[in-house]
């Protein structure tokens, strides 16, 4: 694979159009559950050279979506800078693109929480103009049932696998079941109309901390109330994922209120709209978990990560799923 992609740079003239010196080499950097990542580097400039493997949007075209939304972010400075972009799948079963590789360090929530609510203030404050009204998927009537829509597709295996246990399986159809009941919830955010940008994958790994703070892995961001990104942020799974730990409360009210200072946003409204919507990204993280445990074990995944399977299954334990689903950000 790394001499395919030097000879695919080579070919397509990306070395000049990227300025690379010779030598530069090509190494493996990072997989995730949906793309392959790679490092081109020469002694002065450095890129990500990104392979996408599956949609979790069901888009046809992932890999221009994801092209286009990071050209839109640009404007926020707190995203990576992309170059280049390659849907014809002729060079590689996959689509590609190129772009800037931001050195610094995954997010520490112990010392990074302020850094954090700025990266969210400058992206989340960029108003929603007519080319991010015809980029990105938008889900402003649709907050809460697009959740439900979602984790209907996802328990769709996880609620007849042979691999998933039943005490998980019985525990997610309930909690599903009180989020259909009570989605007119989301009329709150059609009346408060006040839209965003979302992430929707802001686990400490997607955040890069150097000089400056960046958020990086754009393959699914939404037009939505920025409470999509920030109920997110500050979920036990999402903190466990990766650092293995849980906030307590004064920390994330810290973080609340560094956000809402950065965003000049109203503390009630939107700690209300908090409350409303964090049971329906709960819902959505654990059924997405208990998805991954069990196609993981029917061997269907393209790429795997042991890590990955790890958590997944951790979350799927009786105690800690019972927890989880009934948690609130402030509890």
């Amino acid at each position: 694979m790394l001499e395919k992609i030097q000879l695919y740079l080579k070919q397509n003239q990306l070395i000049e159009q990227l300025h690379l010196q010779e030598p530069f080499t090509v190494k493996f950097l990072a997989q995730g559950e949906y793309n392959q990542n790679f490092l081109i580097t020469d002694e002065k400039s450095s890129y990500v050279f990104r392979l996408n493997f599956g949609s979790q949007l069901h888009l046809e075209n992932q890999i221009q979506y994801e092209y286009q939304a990071l050209k839109w972010l640009e404007r926020t400075e707190r995203t990576p800078k992309v170059y280049y972009v390659d849907d014809s799948h002729r060079s590689f079963q996959q689509g590609l693109l190129i772009m800037k590789f931001l050195k610094g360090q995954p997010l520490d929530y112990r010392k990074d929480l302020q850094e954090a609510a700025k990266i969210f203030g400058q992206i989340h404050q960029q108003p929603i103009d007519e080319l991010a009204d015809k980029t990105f998927i938008k889900e402003k009537a649709t907050i809460l049932s697009a959740r439900i829509k979602e984790c209907q597709q996802l328990l769709e295996p996880v609620l007849k696998s042979d691999y998933v246990p039943l005490h998980a399986q019985r525990q997610l159809a309930n909690a599903f079941d009180w989020c259909q009941k009570n989605v007119s919830r989301q009329q709150f955010f059609i009346d408060l109309d006040q839209w965003s940008i979302n992430n929707t994958e802001v686990n400490s790994h997607n955040f890069i901390i150097g000089e400056k703070g960046f958020l990086i892995d754009w393959e699914k961001p939404v037009i939505s109330h920025p409470v999509q990104d920030i109920s997110q942020f500050l979920a036990s799974t999402t903190t466990l994922w990766r650092a293995n730990l849980i906030l307590n409360r004064s920390e994330k009210q810290e973080f609340i209120s560094r956000y809402l200072s950065e965003t000049n946003s109203d503390a009630a409204s939107f700690e209300e709209a908090l409350r409303i919507y964090h049971p329906y990204l709960m819902l959505r993280a654990l059924s997405w978990s208990a998805m991954a445990y069990d196609s993981y074990q029917k061997d269907t995944k393209e790429l795997k990560n042991q890590e990955i399977f790890d958590k997944v299954a951790s979350y799927l334990e009786e105690d800690f799923l019972r927890q989880a689903l009934k948690e609130q950000v402030f509890e």
